[in-house]
């Protein structure tokens, strides 16, 4: 016991001086031994050094080792229930619909089957999933349903291998597929342990391209156990493993397009009441063109003169954009460019095999009149 103490309390004094804990890691059972006891006996405040103290810091060291693997809750925030739920839906253009998940519960992934059956009849060609809602923690099973979606029937989606238990719990497609056609999946560093499953498994069978941010690796299910009337420790129980038995957990997802959008400003984006198009789509500030020629109008003029009466138009504030949805839809509608198109592109000639250099005449002297 006091050996955990003195190596968590070590391991809490390197993270506090933002240093790697590696120090701590190569330091040997018996200096551990010797830290402890010089801190409590020779440290200039070793009476404020009690049990009770030692205790607590031990638990903190070791909550900020585990890092993802544990936290701790209050009981108020463990129980409040989700404050966003369902599935936000949305026609970016003709070709390109929108699905997010808002809170990964239980019944969303039926409301995405829904969707997707109207899109695939609609005849619409492309998909974007975005999965960077910052839901709490959630159970596999709704990852389960909703890879399913995408999944064919029969095959192996991930596995989940708990403490405790030899043979790991297989989670298998049991359906036929709703959407086959191509699938873009936006990522970052808040997508939760479900988002980062389902977009684990795509990008593991080459199903989706991923655009966004590297994750956490927090994918694992927790458990939550309470400690007393006021806290409950969330702890991870059961790890996901791909095929392979490979695991993320503390590792991440890497994208295929690595993209980085604040935070702060992809919050405030969510938590707007606007379309998803408004903080995708440029407009450009209203000229003097033959339009405001015909009406009598002149739109320059008469943002000069408001600007002047101190005025502060909504072209003056900096536009905020989503520009990993910008990059997503970009990329998908060059893809149908270049489809309709049909470019064919000239072949270069082989410099190979028997081909020779050009032959240069020899110049030849000219002879002045």
């Amino acid at each position: 016991m006091k050996t955990l103490m003195a190596w968590s309390l070590l391991a809490g004094i390197a993270l506090a001086d933002g240093e790697s804990p590696s120090k701590v890691e190569g330091v040997s059972q018996s200096a551990v031994q010797s830290a402890f006891q010089i801190l409590r006996s020779e440290y200039i405040r070793s009476g404020d050094l009690t049990f009770d103290e030692l205790n607590r810091a031990a638990f903190q060291g070791l909550l900020e080792r585990l890092d993802l693997g544990a936290e701790l809750v209050s009981k108020v925030d463990a129980e409040r229930p989700l404050t966003r739920h369902g599935v936000l839906a949305e026609m970016l253009t003709e070709q390109i619909a929108y699905l997010r998940p808002l809170g990964f519960a239980e019944d969303e992934p039926h409301r995405m089957k829904k969707l997707l059956t109207q899109y695939v009849a609609e005849k619409i060609p492309y998909l974007i999933l975005d999965l960077r809602s910052a839901a709490s923690p959630g159970t596999f099973e709704t990852a389960a349903a909703m890879l399913d979606l995408f999944i064919p029937r029969g095959q192996l989606m991930f596995k989940l291998k708990q403490v405790g238990r030899d043979d790991p719990q297989l989670f298998i497609a049991s359906h036929e597929p709703v959407w086959t056609k191509p699938l873009v999946v936006l990522v970052d560093g808040e997508t939760c342990n479900l988002g980062e499953t389902v977009a684990a498994v795509l990008q593991d069978r080459k199903q989706a391209l991923l655009i966004g941010s590297k994750t956490r690796g927090a994918t694992v299910r927790y458990e939550t156990l309470p400690l007393d009337d006021q806290w409950k420790l969330r702890f991870a129980r059961a790890e996901m493993l791909l095929e392979g038995d490979r695991s993320l957990f503390k590792k991440g997802i890497s994208p295929d397009f690595p993209l980085d959008l604040a935070p702060a400003i992809k919050r405030q984006i969510f938590d707007g009441a606007g379309a998803v198009k408004d903080a995708l789509f440029d407009h450009g500030r209203q000229r003097y063109n033959e339009a405001a020629l015909i009406a009598r109008k002149n739109p320059e003029i008469d943002s000069y003169i408001r600007r002047s009466s101190g005025e502060v138009l909504e072209d003056d504030r900096p536009a905020i954009r989503d520009t990993v949805l910008q990059r997503a839809v970009d990329m998908l509608n060059a893809r149908t460019h270049l489809q309709e198109t049909r470019l064919k592109w000239p072949a270069g000639k082989s410099r190979t095999g028997n081909s020779s250099a050009p032959t240069i005449k020899k110049a030849e002297p000219v002879t002045p009149p």
